[in-house]
Formats: structure tokens, C-alpha cells, sequence
């Protein structure tokens, strides 16, 4: 244990120090967000490490649980907080440290107050605008949301969100979007919400930004020029759009409730670390659990060694009523967790372009396995293609 302790403390030196001096194992996630990675460590490094938390820090762990043998610890630190995750079947153990801020609380939005139908709208790109990308809409009941993502900014989009949150909110009522899910910065994905926040951020009220952001400007991403415009325009301009708006960085296993919704914190591109990160596989994976029904949002994550890990730390726990195509079903390894999931709806984020036979989309084995299962009618398919796809849960 005392290692445990002289090792948390270092962490601690380490980020006060990293103006001055660059620490080779300590890496900075974003946000105020370090990780040190210890491999070759197991549950049994764990609860030394839990230990030793609980006896340096008394009364900081707010929160310890086990998830399909992933154990996690919070602990809240001064103005910050502690965050470890045990991953067995990766033989390792990671340790963030934030100086400042708080881990998403366990409850957003009152989960009793809203009443009325639950659904889900997944929004269709104005495709004769060349938009494309991903949006849903989760409606929790009485004017309030659970969004992700909002297509790019080409065409009027943003007017199409609009209106979906306006029939489903009260009249006289402002729509209430109690959380705003960004899962990587990427142009199809965040584009779309800053569009947005720039033309009706008087018209809603948006109580929650929540994302798991990888920042360049410390961490290497390839392809940089793909996303040096969400770095440099979307991301603030929507924080100054919604000032308001409490702004979370979502980690690996943790479980919060959005109004009646519960989501499921499920992969963050703090598991990528320490490789090069490819902007896809920097999403934040999620699940959310509403009105008895299990939605499943892998955003764009497509490597093989991140899906791999999705299927290693959860197998069949994975397994949803509805799954959002990881990907759009571009060039994806998502059928190593694909079975796990098993879903009986899925929602496809597909640009009308793609849907041409000699596109290239169509020689992935993901997409093979898809189109023959929506050929023999095995699941139904949703696709975005010129009208919103709404389904009642």
C-alpha cells in the first residue's frame, strides 16, 4: 500500500510540474484530465490502490464499483478529483487526476418529473446540401432531452433539429435539453450543434454539455486538419452559446441519469493512450437505458484494438434492443462486438451518397453482414435517408 501512496502522490508532483518539465508517463487527456497507465497490474493492484486512496485521502471515495470485473473508485480531491479504472483482460490499471472540477454527478434533470411517451428520433442530413453525419433526439417527456451529436452545418439542419424539439415540447415552453452529448470532433458530428447553438441558443434552454474530448494542442491526432476547426471555432463558440450549460468530461464506467434516462460511460479515448489517436476512435461510447429499453451509441469508434476491447471488457453485456451502426458502417472491425450486441433495431447514419452500389462502403465485412441480414429481413434496419425516423420505446 505504501507504494500505492508514494505513487498517487507522484502523480500529483508530476501534474504541478508538467510546465517545466515533460513527465514521459504522464499524459495529458484534455481538460485538466492526467492519466498514468500501470501495466501488468490486476485487481489485486487495485484494491492497494483503493486502499491506499481511502487511507491518504479519508472520506474522498464518493463512489467504488465493479463492472463485468472492471472495478472503478472516484474520489473527490480538494478542487478535483481521482478516478482509477481497472481493465483485467488488458492487465492494466489507469489512474486519472483532474485538479480541478467534478466527476458527473449521478443524477441530471429530475428523473420523476417528466411524464409522456419516450422516444427516439434519429435526424436525416439535408443530403441535397451535401450534409451528412449524426444526430439523435431522445425524448424524455414534458420538453425535455437527451440529444448526441448534430450533423454537420451544410443545408438547414439545424432548423430540422429545431422543429423535432418544438413538436415534442409544450406550447409556450422552451425546450430543455437536459443533456448534450458530444461524442468526438469531428465535422458530420459537431458541426451541426454549433450551426445550431449559433441561430437558437435564446430559443432553448441546454443544461449539460457532456464529452470526452481529445485536445491536440497535447496529444498527437492524425489527420489533424479534420478537426483543428472544432478545436478552434465549434467547441467555443458553443460554450459561449450556452454559457450556462455545466460542461462534464465523461469517463470510462461511470453511470448517470439523465432525467428518467440512465447512461452508460462505456469507452472514452482515455483507453486509446498512449497510441497516435485516429479522431474516430477518440468517441465516446455509450449506452443509454430508457423506458425498459437499451440503446446502444458507438459514435465512430472503428479500430480494431478499441472494438476488440469493447467486446473483451463486456462480451455479452453489450447486448442492446437498439444500436446505433458504428460508423456510418464505413470502413469499421465493430463485428468483433457486433454479435455482442445483438440488436434487433438498428439506426443507420448513412449519407445518400453511400447507398450506391459501387461505393466502397460495400466491400467492409461489417457492411456485408449488415446488408445480407437486412436482405433476409433477420433485423430491422432504420436508415437516414430523406425523412426523420421517429420510434417510440
Amino acid at each position: 500500500m505504501k507504494q500505492w501512496m508514494n505513487e498517487i502522490d507522484a502523480v500529483e508532483r508530476d501534474v504541478t510540474r508538467r510546465r517545466q518539465e515533460r513527465e514521459p508517463h504522464l499524459f495529458d487527456c484534455g481538460d485538466g484530465v492526467y492519466l498514468r497507465i500501470f501495466p501488468d497490474s490486476g485487481p489485486a493492484d487495485y484494491m492497494e490502490a483503493a486502499e491506499a486512496i481511502r487511507t491518504r485521502f479519508p472520506g474522498a471515495v464518493v463512489r467504488e464499483w465493479n463492472l463485468c470485473g472492471n472495478r472503478f473508485l472516484c474520489a473527490e480531491r480538494e478542487n478535483g478529483y481521482l478516478y482509477v479504472i481497472c481493465i483485467p483482460c488488458r492487465r492494466e490499471l489507469r489512474l486519472l487526476y483532474a485538479a480541478e472540477g467534478k466527476p458527473i454527478p449521478q443524477q441530471l434533470g429530475d428523473r420523476s418529473a417528466y411524464a409522456g411517451e419516450r422516444r427516439v428520433t434519429q435526424l436525416s442530413p439535408d443530403a441535397a446540401a451535401q450534409n451528412f453525419g449524426m444526430c439523435y433526439v431522445l425524448s424524455l417527456g414534458e420538453g425535455h432531452f437527451l440529444l448526441y451529436d448534430g450533423l454537420g452545418s451544410a443545408g438547414q439542419d439545424d432548423e430540422k433539429l429545431w422543429r423535432v424539439l418544438v413538436q415534442d415540447t409544450p406550447g409556450g415552453q422552451k425546450p430543455v435539453i437536459d443533456a448534450w452529448i458530444l461524442t468526438h470532433p469531428h465535422y458530420d458530428h459537431i458541426a451541426g450543434v454549433h450551426k445550431f447553438a449559433l441561430r437558437y441558443a435564446g430559443e432553448v434552454q441546454v443544461r449539460n454539455l457532456i464529452m470526452n474530448m481529445a485536445d491536440p494542442r497535447s496529444f498527437p491526432i492524425r489527420l489533424w486538419r479534420e478537426v483543428a476547426d472544432c478545436y478552434a471555432c465549434w467547441l467555443p463558440g458553443i460554450r459561449r452559446a450556452f454559457p450556462d450549460a455545466a460542461v462534464w468530461k465523461a469517463h470510462t464506467g461511470q453511470r448517470f441519469a439523465v432525467g428518467p434516462a440512465e447512461v452508460e460511460v462505456l469507452l472514452t479515448q482515455e483507453e486509446v493512450y498512449p497510441g497516435e489517436l485516429i479522431v474516430n476512435d477518440t468517441s465516446l461510447v455509450t449506452r443509454v437505458f430508457l423506458n425498459g429499453k437499451r440503446l446502444f451509441f458507438p459514435a465512430d469508434i472503428s479500430g480494431e484494438s478499441e472494438c476488440r476491447l469493447l467486446h473483451d471488457m463486456y462480451g455479452e453485456y453489450l447486448r442492446s434492443e437498439y444500436y446505433q451502426i458504428a460508423h456510418h458502417a464505413w470502413d469499421t472491425e465493430a463485428l468483433l462486438f457486433y454479435a455482442d450486441v445483438d440488436p434487433q433495431t438498428l439506426f443507420w447514419p448513412l449519407r445518400l451518397k453511400d447507398w450506391e452500389p459501387s461505393n466502397r462502403m460495400w466491400t467492409f465485412p461489417a457492411t456485408k453482414v449488415m446488408k445480407q441480414e437486412m436482405e433476409e429481413k433477420r433485423r430491422e434496419f432504420l436508415i437516414a435517408q430523406g425523412e426523420n425516423i421517429t420510434v417510440t420505446l
